[in-house]
């Protein structure tokens, strides 16, 4: 009988590890590597300041190369090949290294806004990805560090029509129990040329008001290091959010990882859906409103529109404002002057707290050291501010002020199941406003809205 007992809960245990591992999808198409063509310049006898060892002067180039990186991970989202990624993995920067033996300056810099994607065209995980395709970028939002890219050509440079590319379906990231299974899907430098899988729990949502930055990362246990970013955590085999960052080396303790929620990426897909109509995954509005979201989308709905010439019909690159009702034009401008004085303040504290001398804030700001140096030692107190400054600054809305691309189109986020006022301005035409209701949605669209020309 002991036997049976224990042959039962044996059974018990083995059924309950199949049912809740986690197991890999079994098209691995849409989990791309992506990387960067760039160029290495090599510059012989820079000269540097001797008593600030500043570069003055980068020296003569003398070799150029060509060679493609790989910069990051990214997921295929869309059968139209939209692939989601980070921001820090698209805005690649320029590097330079110095080679004192030698007394040269290598620098590294991105050839174009391209980016090369890499697919497991076979669908073996085991295999290297094989450069396939070429994306360009379709939206960027570093607020939330999410881009959007859209496959375009194949590696010889055709133009792809197809809509039918492998995709993975989202899922909600505020409905995972604690202490769940993830899987972390990516191409970590110390994973070689390989996709690398890694599984860890759930752990939570990381809030912390004591640093600067959005709170509500979602956390794992789960093996992440360079090369993950922007890549895909699944959870049930539904994308529930975008590796991102992990503990600092400086923190004691067991490594941790950070995933933005896939919500985060709401700004970069209605940019995607409402001015260039592709096809973009669904996200339920109980996503967004939940406890747990700590982000603009709880409460807010975008807002996307095209401001254009009402005599021309061309787009113009104008200001939309979009504002609560009791307040008047002049003073949603008070308020903006005097909020935009304390991020100023704020900003230039934050730099100085981080290394920055007072003669570079100066310079950067191109303002004077002895006004700089003033702002450094200031203090900013909330009671000497405006009621509505203070009351901003403490998260009520008064107004989102944005501007519209050289296509007109903008985007922009209100409360939801509000009455507000649409203002709209660019040089040399008349300001315009209008009264909207916004809905309750996720996004909505305004549509052509027209600005006047000055006689």
């Amino acid at each position: 009988m002991k036997y049976k007992y224990r042959l039962l809960i044996l059974t018990i245990l083995l059924l309950g590890q199949h049912l809740f591992a986690q197991d890999i999808p079994q098209d691995m198409r849409p989990f791309v590597r992506l990387g960067r063509s760039v160029k290495i310049l090599t510059f012989e006898n820079p000269k540097f300041d001797q008593k600030s060892n500043k570069l003055t002067n980068i020296g003569q180039l003398t070799n150029l190369e060509m060679m493609n990186i790989p910069v990051g991970s990214g997921t295929v989202i869309s059968s139209d090949g939209l692939i989601l990624t980070n921001y820090h993995v698209f805005q690649m920067k320029d590097q330079l290294s110095y080679d004192e033996s030698s007394n040269t300056i290598k620098m590294m810099k991105s050839d174009n806004s391209s980016m090369l994607v890499y697919i497991l065209a076979d669908n073996d995980p085991l295999k290297p990805p094989v450069l396939q395709y070429y994306a360009e970028p379709v939206s960027l939002d570093q607020d939330h560090d999410t881009a959007l890219l859209k496959i375009v050509t194949d590696e010889d440079g055709n133009e792809i029509t197809e809509k039918d590319f492998p995709c993975i379906p989202v899922g909600n990231p505020y409905s995972i129990t604690l202490n769940n299974e993830m899987l972390i899907l990516g191409y970590p430098a110390k994973g070689g040329n390989t996709i690398t899988v890694t599984d860890g729990k759930f752990l939570g949502y990381y809030l912390n008001k004591k640093y600067m930055g959005k709170d509500g990362f979602i956390k794992t246990n789960a093996a992440m290091s360079p090369g993950n970013s922007g890549g895909t955590a699944l959870h049930r085999n539904r994308m529930v959010g975008v590796p991102t960052a992990v503990t600092l080396p400086s923190l004691a303790g067991s490594d941790m990882g950070y995933i933005h929620p896939i919500t985060w990426a709401a700004k970069v897909l209605t940019v995607a859906e409402k001015k260039y109509g592709f096809s973009v995954p669904e996200m339920p509005l109980q996503w967004f409103k939940n406890d747990y979201n700590t982000d603009e989308t709880a409460e807010n709905i975008y807002l996307t529109g095209t401001i254009i010439s009402a005599h021309s019909r061309k787009p113009l690159a104008g200001l939309a404002i979009v504002a609560r009702t009791d307040r008047t034009y002049e003073q949603i401008r008070e308020i903006h002057q005097k909020v935009q004085e304390v991020f100023v303040i704020v900003m230039i504290q934050q730099m100085h707290k981080a290394g920055a001398s007072v003669e570079n804030i100066a310079a950067y700001l191109n303002i004077p050291v002895n006004k700089a140096e003033e702002i450094i030692h200031s203090t900013v107190s909330l009671k000497n501010l405006p009621p509505d400054v203070q009351n901003m600054l403490k998260g009520e809305f008064f107004y989102n002020i944005t501007r519209a691309d050289e296509d007109g189109f903008f985007i922009i986020s209100a409360p939801r199941d509000k009455k507000l006022k649409l203002y709209m301005f660019q040089q040399d035409y008349y300001l315009a406003d209008k009264i909207i209701t916004s809905r309750s949605g996720r996004s909505q669209t305004l549509g052509k809205l027209k600005l006047y020309k000055q006689q």
